[in-house]
């Protein structure tokens, strides 16, 4: 179970160090296999490429000038996607990314390079939730980004995360809202509820679709039908949780229901009701 600190505190108010958490969680029966920042990286800035052109000695390679906020850089680029005008991940010379890459001033075929423009993969976003574009090249930021900041707080991905090694007799703890009681017995701290306010349609689901479970092993089946929806990325908030809890984003519709498991433990799944209506007309 991987808890997202980010996640959980939308129920408990918890603001200790994560591994203190992590250890006074242990403490109590709970033991976890690692704790820290979901992104490690370190030294990173957000950039505008101001200048791209293609490197004298190189056919591969771009000499950029990327402004950082304080002051303008020259940075040699090897990603076939960079362009000028574009918002980017700045790592800065003295900066550590995963793996052990430290970044240095240094000069590449020639030309003065002082610091790198980065793709996710080099900062340690694994590539399973990495778009196809990202997994080319860089990462482009969004209009919005303001130089100078932290690129990880502005995508989001400034969440820590415990691992945890539950024992079979803990599925209370399989779920966001699980972990939050926890906490909040451990710390003294009230935990929210969470808000299962909805409007729902005159009409009855069972008019509509008739539930054939054919199987002992299921107690319990429960359905309701959502209409007019609209299949499109999920929000940000929504993407980075299921990133920081293991899960890949996929669309809207499917990460809801992840996003409702991982918050009460509670297994849920869409079917398209055209496809069922199809069927049971067959």
């Amino acid at each position: 179970m991987k808890l997202s600190k980010n996640f959980v505190r939308d129920y408990v108010d918890v603001d200790v160090d994560i591994n203190k958490l992590a250890e006074d969680m242990t403490s109590i029966g709970n033991e976890y296999d690692e704790a820290g920042k979901m992104i490690t990286a370190t030294g990173l800035v957000i950039g505008e490429v101001k200048t791209c052109e293609m490197h004298p000695d190189s056919d591969h390679l771009h000499v950029c000038t990327v402004d950082v906020g304080k002051e303008v850089l020259n940075i040699v680029c090897g990603a076939p996607n960079v362009a000028k005008g574009q918002k980017v991940i700045v790592a800065l010379a003295g900066a550590e990314l995963p793996g052990g890459v430290k970044i240095k001033k240094g000069v590449i075929r020639g030309q003065e390079s002082n610091g790198m423009i980065c793709s996710l993969s080099e900062i340690g976003v694994d590539s399973k939730f990495q778009s196809e574009e990202d997994k080319k090249g860089i990462h482009i930021l969004g209009e919005d980004a303001k130089l100078g900041e932290d690129p990880i707080k502005y995508m989001g991905l400034d969440d820590e995360v415990i691992d945890f090694d539950l024992t079979a007799n803990r599925g209370d703890l399989l779920s966001i809202l699980g972990m939050a009681y926890e906490i909040g017995a451990l710390y003294d701290k009230k935990v929210k509820t969470i808000d299962l306010s909805h409007k729902e349609e005159k009409e009855n689901v069972n008019d509509i679709f008739k539930l054939d479970i054919k199987t002992d092993n299921c107690k319990l089946f429960l359905a309701k039908k959502a209409v007019d929806i609209e299949i499109k990325e999920s929000p940000e908030f929504i993407k980075n949780r299921l990133i920081a809890s293991g899960i890949r984003p996929i669309n809207n519709v499917v990460d809801i229901s992840n996003y409702v498991m991982l918050e009460t433990g509670q297994p849920l799944h869409f079917y398209d009701a055209d496809t069922l209506k199809r069927k049971n007309r067959s």
